[in-house]
């Protein structure tokens, strides 16, 4: 499977910063004279649109998102990983569906690249669209026991199962557990042949 490089530069137009988001209601009163008030009455005390779609009849939801997207298919999954410090996956890339991450609890280290040769830190409430064919992973970089970051996959309903680990993780599980548990590892459809051309 052949990735995609993003440098960091580009990787910040995918990231959203909780401490620079805006609520709602107070873009809404900006933009339309609607008084906070009347505005929080209408919804919640302070919400926030991380990302979102633009749509031909864009609402104070999708109008005012921090960030473009949503709009990658028509299947979604939401997981919770939970990771002790210094742990989480492996680089790996999804070919064909979108991968964001929001943390909720801890700091989350969020890596890319064929070598995860650039990294950025999440801290809790902010959020990361890795475009699909990049190759990523996370990790709790905290000292907090059971952080916690929200996993959100999106796109067609056959392009879920699209993952590519890097080659370096096969040799990895074949030097810590032997190659009949490489093959065996292969056999359940799991791939590494990020970053590879095929």
């Amino acid at each position: 499977m052949k990735t995609i490089e993003v440098t960091p530069d580009e990787m910040n137009r995918y990231v959203v910063r909780f401490r620079d988001q805006r609520p709602r209601a107070l873009i809404a009163e900006e933009k339309t004279g609607v008084p906070i008030e009347v505005a929080r009455s209408l919804a919640a005390d302070r919400n926030y649109t991380y990302m979102a779609p633009v749509l031909p009849n864009n609402s104070v939801i999708t109008a005012n998102a921090a960030l473009r997207g949503g709009d990658a298919g028509d299947a979604i999954s939401l997981s919770l990983a939970i990771c002790d410090p210094g742990l989480g996956p492996q680089l790996h890339a999804h070919a064909k569906t979108i991968e964001s991450f929001f943390c909720i609890s801890g700091r989350f280290g969020i890596t890319w690249g064929d070598r995860g040769e650039h990294s950025t830190v999440l801290e809790p409430l902010d959020f990361i669209s890795v475009p699909k064919g990049v190759v990523r992973t996370f990790k709790n970089v905290s000292d907090e026991k059971d952080a916690k970051l929200l996993i959100i996959i999106q796109g067609q309903r056959e392009d879920f199962g699209d993952v590519y680990f890097v080659p370096q993780v096969a040799e990895m599980i074949e030097h810590r557990f032997g190659a009949e548990m490489l093959a065996r590892v292969k056999a359940t459809g799991r791939r590494f042949t990020a970053g590879v051309d095929e």
